[in-house]
């Protein structure tokens, strides 16, 4: 599977999600209703998880499958009212060395979660536990907050959301929101300068 060389790791801790979405055309962006609940961020290649509404049962079996540094990108249906993520398997995630959850579902327990400083994107808290009959799958594409998600690409989340970057174009985007970068660094000297913002974006 994919993995990122740690040069790559640290160019992409500095960049914005803003910035990369605007890179990719404002396209491939987790939808808004997916909200950061704990940790500072997330960065790493997804592995796709698809479960049942309402169900973990999947996502404890990809546990024991799933590669050190990655994150888990879950397709819960968007069904807020019973949790199919807590504080057992966010030990078990991190013990299996994975950076992170985005979770078109819902979370509890979330003040453990938060004291274990493990990233989580999600849709809502219920305090509601999760059946365990399973019938999910692991391991390829899955629709999460109105993105498409193949296993293997780029996920990067901070305060604004998350983007996932096709992993055949990451070191273009890489590059490109690099130079962007610099660009809106000119930009925001120039009006703090005192030149009017319409003038300095071009319109």
């Amino acid at each position: 599977m994919a993995e990122l060389m740690p040069e790559e790791l640290d160019g992409w801790r500095q960049l914005p999600t803003a910035t990369i979405a605007d890179c990719l055309g404002r396209h491939n962006v987790v939808a808004a209703r997916l909200r950061p609940v704990s940790g500072d961020g997330v960065l790493g290649v997804a592995l796709g998880v698809r479960v049942m509404p309402g169900d973990s049962g999947s996502l404890h079996q990809a546990l024991n499958h799933v590669p050190p540094g990655r994150v888990l990108v879950v397709d819960a249906g968007g069904y807020a009212d019973r949790a199919v993520w807590g504080e057992v398997l966010t030990v078990a995630a991190q013990a299996r060395q994975v950076r992170g959850l985005v979770l078109d579902g819902a979370v509890r327990d979330i003040a453990a979660i938060r004291r274990r400083a493990f990233p989580v994107y999600a849709v809502a808290l219920s305090p509601a536990g999760p059946h365990k009959s399973g019938g999910g799958e692991w391991g390829g594409t899955v629709a999460c907050g109105g993105a498409v998600v193949p296993t293997g690409d780029l996920v990067v989340g901070d305060g604004d959301g998350v983007v996932v970057v096709p992993w055949s174009r990451r070191l273009a985007v890489l590059a490109e929101a690099r130079d962007r970068m610099a660009t809106e660094r000119r930009w925001l000297a120039e009006i703090a300068a005192g030149r009017a913002s319409s003038d300095v974006v071009g319109l």
